[in-house]
């Protein structure tokens, strides 16, 4: 048997009723099937699901709104495409059609409240975990990255907004690891019963700056973001009213303590023993992705070959053993970019070309792999004539090239060398 504090004892009007429901429903849409669906074997059940709101969704978007083309894009790494819209607007219209059939079968009830509990634990659990999840991806390198040649070398006005606020936020670690461990702590104390209240206001303040910074910069990622504030908000919409009296009115004030007690101990132990699992689960699956990233792709990964920028000082295409000159701007290299296994090439006519890189050091040799033409596969052999003085020939595309660099390393950029100064006479703003 479980017993709940109730929210309120008085009996809801009907427009209560039919708003609670509607929450209920479009934030269980929302959310479901997360976080079952991380569970391995459970994930199979809820991409049924899954599959059935892509389903209904691209119905939605074809027969009520008329998008004829619409289609679902997978792994773009935006979370804000037209299906990502048009699906919302399903979850719209399927919790109202729900709400609308629950309300007229049970609304001679009193109310919700017992639902509405459930409904806030769930929403608490799903924001918790996500937090939890971003704020340890900041501590491990996993989100913001130290900046690469490619972008040290990129042109400060040819730079997109969330490029710019990407850079910004992978250049210092301690900075990042700060706003790391905010998130994560504001989502550990969503997790438990007695300090909801503390995370969903440190979460409301956390993720009215992350919105504000995807709005102001772009960041395709508007409606998550824009869900985990308004959801935190939501947790702590039966305390606002108290929260208000306390720190603005100054009167003394005791929270709503709305708490789900377990009478049989087998139930108490099976929570916890449940709880603490998914947590730990949850934080040490994220800790040993992080690590593994920083050990292959981060500051725990070993040095890898050539890693640099290379600024071309003579460019030539070979024709009948002799070496030529060329002028045109679209063949002839400017910079040449190796950031361990990807890497760039900008041409003198600005346009860059993206490979995947591996080198061979017992050969001496550079594969270069197309991004946009996994076809277009050239091998280059190089070498390293003094420490910042490069040499690159062989077959590239149809022409055979040959190409001197000179090297710049990460501590040659001022963004990179400008240490920490706790006196200055004058700014360092240029």
């Amino acid at each position: 048997m479980t017993k709940t504090h109730p929210l309120t004892e008085k009996k809801w009007s009907a427009g209560r009723k039919f708003l609670t429901l509607f929450l209920i429903f479009y934030l269980f849409l929302y959310m479901f099937p997360f976080p079952f669906d991380q569970i391995p074997g459970v994930n199979i059940l809820t991409g049924w699901y899954e599959d059935a709101i892509d389903i209904i969704t691209l119905w939605v978007g074809k027969n009520i709104l008329q998008i004829e083309k619409l289609q679902q894009i997978i792994n773009t790494g935006s979370g804000d495409t037209t299906f990502n819209y048009v699906r919302l607007f399903a979850y719209i219209l399927i919790a109202l059609l729900a709400s609308i059939i629950v309300f007229f079968i049970t609304r001679k009830r009193i109310n919700y409240d017992r639902q509405y509990y459930w409904i806030i634990v769930y929403a608490r659990y799903y924001v918790g975990l996500y937090l939890v999840i971003y704020g340890i991806f900041k501590l491990v390198e996993g989100q913001f990255s130290f900046h690469d040649y490619g972008r040290l070398e990129e042109n400060f006005g040819d730079a997109t907004p969330m490029g710019l606020l990407w850079t910004f936020m992978g250049h210092s670690k301690i900075y990042g690891g700060f706003t790391g461990i905010i998130e994560a702590g504001a989502g550990f104390l969503l997790l438990f019963h007695n300090t909801k209240t503390l995370g969903a206001l440190l979460s409301v303040a956390v993720m009215s700056n992350v919105v504000l910074m995807n709005f102001c910069f772009d960041v395709p990622v508007k409606l998550f973001s824009s869900h985990l504030l308004l959801i935190s908000i939501i947790i702590l919409i039966p305390n606002l009213k108290k929260l208000y009296n306390f720190f603005i009115l100054n009167k003394t004030e005791t929270l709503d303590h709305c708490k789900l007690v377990f009478e049989n101990k087998w139930k108490v132990r099976a929570r916890t023993i449940g709880k603490t699992l998914l947590i730990l689960g949850f934080t040490v699956d994220i800790v040993l992705m992080g690590v593994d990233y920083m050990r292959t792709n981060g500051s725990l990964a070993p040095e890898a070959p050539l890693k640099g920028s290379y600024h071309t000082t003579a460019f030539y295409i070979s024709e009948n053993d002799s070496l030529k000159n060329t002028e045109d701007k679209k063949i002839l290299w400017n910079r040449l970019h190796i950031s361990g296994n990807y890497g760039s090439i900008r041409t003198e006519s600005d346009s860059t070309n993206y490979y995947a890189i591996k080198i061979d050091t017992l050969k001496n040799t550079i594969e270069f792999k197309s991004y946009r033409d996994t076809t277009d596969i050239s091998v280059l052999h190089y070498e390293e004539k003094a420490p910042k003085t490069f040499l690159l020939k062989g077959k590239f595309g149809k022409q055979n090239i040959q190409a001197e660099f000179n090297k710049k390393s990460l501590n040659d950029y001022r963004l990179v060398n400008t240490g920490f100064h706790w006196i200055q006479e004058y700014p360092n703003n240029r």
